[in-house]
Parts: structure tokens; C-alpha cells; sequence
């Protein structure tokens, strides 16, 4: 029984005149908080079943996030998955291509068997480092995706737009000259890889097989140079050629990017220089911003990418009653030479 029926059975069994009084004077206030009471009541059972609908909700909604974040790896996984089928598809368009032509180029049953040798021990002993590995099939499995270069490359579209005469020095498959043809920019590639060059004929760039520094002198006059990723491979003697060339070539206000692998982040040493059998050594950003002085240009910055930093860190340390921020100030420095950028670009403008 609830409390206010039990009161109202104390006021019935009152007798006498205050009885009466306290029956009239209560009973309509009971009444009153009997009907409120049950409002209450009621208020609280739709409270219990909106909780339970809301818990239920966020319920689902939790597992819809779920099934999202799943759904977005997937189709992460799924395009990275194209994405490498379809350089695998274009290596192998490629190789039919180069096999017809071959065939096509191939000398009689009757040649002679002891100058066929004489070819063999020439292309072996030529020491094309290139040819004897496959390096567009050994680029697609280590360089990644043509699209994920390209995104990344995107930074440096800044940096040549409105320009009327680019040259992308080492042009590989073409990422860089796919960028610019996206965006309006006039350019052209060169490469001493001819399936490179074959492969971005292909795709409808503009591009020679031969020595960059031939091509960029053949030129009247350039406004931007690009050469991403090549510098590795090149010689000091090499590289300042490159840079005096590019110095010569290109007019005023023109812009002279290279980008290749940072070795003051340690993590390039296990995660990619040494991957790549045909790079010679890393170049220390000074000494290619040195290579651009002695060249003659004067304006000119280094940019660390952040999206060439690998995804690790090292946390801090604390310790409860302890002073612990010279350490982690200390390890913030180790991480920064172990986990640093493992590119970098070195931009010059004439």
C-alpha cells in the first residue's frame, strides 16, 4: 500500500469533529499527490524506456561506426589491391609490347650462333643494373602505387603552377608528368630507362629515352625543373653537372626541385636506400643545397615532408616524484633522427 493511502485510512479512522476537519481539509491534498504520484510513476517508466531505446541506439550506432571504419578499410585495402593489379597490368602491356617488337627485330635462323654469344656476354657483362632487374616490375613492388606517388608529388604543384615549359628529369612511369597534365601545365620527361619512356608514351606524355643533361640543353630555355627520387642514383660529379645545367637553362624566376632520400633519418637504412640495388649513396641536404650554390643559385629552401615520416614514435616516460623532461627532450632528438622524414626536397629558384 502506498503511503498516501495509508495516511488516508489514519485520517478515516480519526473520530469526532477534527477527524472531520483534517478529512476535509487533507483529503482533496492527498488526492492530489496520489494523482501526481502516478504522473510520476508514469514519467518514470517512459524515462526507463527512453533509457533503454537510447541505449539501444547507441548501440547500433556504435556498431554502424564500426562497420563503417571496416568498410573504409576495406575499400582502403581493396584500392591499394587495384592499384597494384593495375602496375602489374601495365608491366605486362609493357613487356608484350617490347617481346612483339623484339620478335619483330630478331635476326635469321642462319645468324651466326658465335656472334649471338658475343651479344649475350656483352649484355651481361654491361653491368645495366636496370635491364638485369626489371626495374619498372621491381619499382610497382617497392615504390608503390603510381597513384600514391602521384598524391604525394602534389606538393610540389605550388610550385609550378602557371609555368609554360617543365621538365621532369627521371621521369619513371610518369607520375609526375600525369600531375602536370592534370593541371594544365606543360612538361615533358626524360629517362635512360626506355620501358619508363615506352610505358609514359603510352599514357600519352611527352618523353625521351636518353641523357637528361643532353635533353635540358637542347633546350631554348626552361621554366621549372623536376627530379624526383634521382639525385641517389647520380655521381657527385654527376649531380653538380645536373644542378650547373639546370642553372644555365632555366630563366629567371624559373624553379628547380629534387627530391630524393633523407639520410639524417636513420630509418631510411632499413626501410628503402638499400631496397634499391642501383642507388650509388645518399645526398646530405647541405651538400645538395652546396651543389646549388656552387651552381649559382641563391634562393633556396629545404622542405621535410610529412608525408614521408614513418608512422612511429617513441612515448615519454613518466615516472610519479620524478623529473623526467630532460630525458624525454632527449629521446624527442633520437626520434627525430630515427623517425624523421625519409625524404626530402630541395627547392631553388632562379
Amino acid at each position: 500500500m502506498g503511503h498516501y493511502e495509508l495516511l488516508r485510512q489514519q485520517l478515516q479512522q480519526q473520530k469526532g469533529i477534527k477527524g472531520a476537519i483534517k478529512r476535509k481539509i487533507f483529503s482533496w491534498m492527498i488526492d492530489e499527490m496520489v494523482a501526481e504520484e502516478a504522473e510520476l510513476d508514469q514519467l518514470k517508466d517512459k524515462h526507463d524506456a527512453l533509457s533503454e531505446r537510447h541505449d539501444e541506439l547507441i548501440g547500433r550506432v556504435g556498431q554502424l561506426n564500426t562497420d563503417f571504419e571496416n568498410a573504409c578499410v576495406n575499400l582502403s585495402n581493396n584500392n591499394t589491391a587495384i592499384e597494384a593489379l593495375q602496375s602489374d597490368s601495365d608491366y605486362l602491356k609493357l613487356q608484350v609490347g617490347r617481346m612483339g617488337r623484339n620478335v619483330q627485330m630478331s635476326p635469321s635462323p642462319a645468324s651466326d650462333k658465335a656472334g649471338d654469344t658475343a651479344t649475350t656476354e656483352k649484355t651481361v657483362s654491361s653491368g645495366n643494373t636496370y635491364s638485369a632487374i626489371e626495374y619498372f616490375d621491381f619499382e610497382n613492388h617497392f615504390r608503390g602505387s603510381i597513384e600514391s606517388v602521384k598524391e604525394r608529388q602534389k606538393q610540389y604543384l605550388p610550385y609550378f603552377e602557371g609555368r609554360k615549359h617543365v621538365l621532369d628529369f627521371g621521369c619513371g612511369r610518369g607520375e609526375f608528368l600525369s600531375l602536370m597534365k592534370d593541371n594544365g601545365i606543360n612538361a615533358e620527361g626524360v629517362d635512360l630507362y626506355e620501358p619508363y619512356v615506352d610505358y609514359c608514351v603510352s599514357k600519352g606524355f611527352k618523353a625521351t629515352c636518353g641523357d637528361g643533361v643532353k635533353l635540358m640543353n637542347s633546350f631554348d630555355v626552361l621554366d621549372g625543373i623536376f627530379i624526383g627520387q634521382v639525385v641517389e642514383h647520380l655521381t657527385p660529379e654527376q649531380i653538380l653537372e645536373v644542378c650547373v645545367n639546370a642553372f644555365n637553362k632555366l630563366e629567371d624566376g624559373g624553379v628547380f626541385i629534387a627530391e630524393t632520400p633523407n639520410p639524417m633519418s636513420l630509418s631510411i637504412y632499413t626501410n628503402a636506400f638499400y631496397i634499391d640495388p642501383s642507388h650509388v649513396k645518399p645526398v646530405h641536404p647541405m651538400t645538395m643545397k652546396y651543389y646549388l650554390e656552387q651552381a649559382g643559385f641563391r634562393n633556396i629552401e629545404i622542405m621535410f615532408p610529412e608525408s614521408s615520416k614513418p608512422d612511429k614514435k617513441i612515448p615519454e616516460l613518466k615516472i610519479a616524484g620524478s623529473d623526467t623532461e630532460e630525458f624525454n627532450k632527449a629521446m624527442q632528438e633520437v626520434a627525430s633522427m630515427l623517425y624523421g622524414s625519409q625524404d626530402y626536397a630541395v627547392i631553388a629558384t632562379k
